[in-house]
């Protein structure tokens, strides 16, 4: 197909299919019915995610499901693009934390409301254990889904991962609440991120749309289970070594499953 043409059709149908999908889940925060212990709306964002990927011409790899779904507590990843989220949910609704003004966002502010975001009052950096308490609140009141927190604490789309943020560590710690690891990789992350706040929307959606069909994986590495008197820092920088160190081999060979299987030959035994 004619990439202009191609690039035409996949605007449309996305468009269409965020229209739909964020006035249905908006509708279906009303009902009062959750299934598997999750909001119907939840569910409802999950499966546009599930249409919206494919029309754009993305398509969403896993190499082990189950971990990720069967999962209670903590999701840990890097940050490479503002699709991260829509990866995240795109086997299950997951839980996420926002800040306190999206939640009066139009359309944006609406959908996050509808599927349960945690919304945190960041303004006052000196207040950050009321932060805190609130996620700890959160996790501990219900420890699915998972509530997904990326360490980096911004979008990096570069090799290097930036230093992980202890905040997340210290909640596991107080809370001796398991999190699991994940890496998220692009097939081609030059086109699926922005590039820069000098860049304009249209610019970005004009690259997402033209470009060729590629993959995005989903990596479930480590669960680590804290406990009292772990140290933060620690276990933020421990964190760090081991998605850096799954996705060094991930993009060396753009092939997760073979990348992770020789690791683990390379493991002594």
């Amino acid at each position: 197909m004619i990439a202009p043409l191609r690039g035409i059709l996949r605007f449309v149908a996305s468009a269409l299919i965020v229209v739909a999908g964020a006035v249905s889940t908006v509708l279906l925060a009303w009902v009062p019915i959750k299934v598997r212990g999750v909001r119907l709306s939840a569910w409802c964002f999950s499966l546009g995610v599930r249409m919206l990927m494919p029309s754009l011409g993305l398509r969403f790899e896993c190499t082990d499901c189950e971990r990720i779904i069967q999962h209670r507590g903590f999701i840990l990843s890097n940050h490479v693009s503002f699709f991260d989220t829509l990866v995240m949910a795109w086997l299950l609704p997951m839980r996420f934390v926002a800040k306190a003004e999206v939640k009066h966002w139009p359309f944006i502010g609406w959908i996050a409301r509808a599927t349960g975001s945690l919304f945190v009052d960041r303004s006052d950096k000196s207040d950050r254990n009321s932060v805190r308490r609130q996620v700890a609140d959160a996790v501990l009141a219900n420890q699915y889904p998972p509530i997904v927190i990326f360490p980096e604490g911004t979008r990096n789309p570069l090799d290097t991962l930036l230093p992980f943020r202890y905040g997340v560590f210290d909640i596991a710690i107080d809370t001796e609440m398991p999190y699991l690891l994940c890496a998220i990789h692009y097939e081609e992350t030059d086109s699926m991120t922005w590039h820069s706040r000098n860049e304009g929307v249209l610019t970005t959606v004009k690259r997402i749309v033209m470009r060729d069909t590629s993959r995005v994986w989903l990596v479930p590495l480590e669960v680590i289970e804290p406990h009292h008197g772990d140290d933060s820092t620690e276990l933020a920088a421990q964190a760090r070594d081991i998605i850096g160190a799954a996705l060094t081999k991930i993009r060396a060979t753009n092939d997760p499953a073979r990348a992770l299987q020789d690791a683990s030959r390379e493991q002594p035994r």
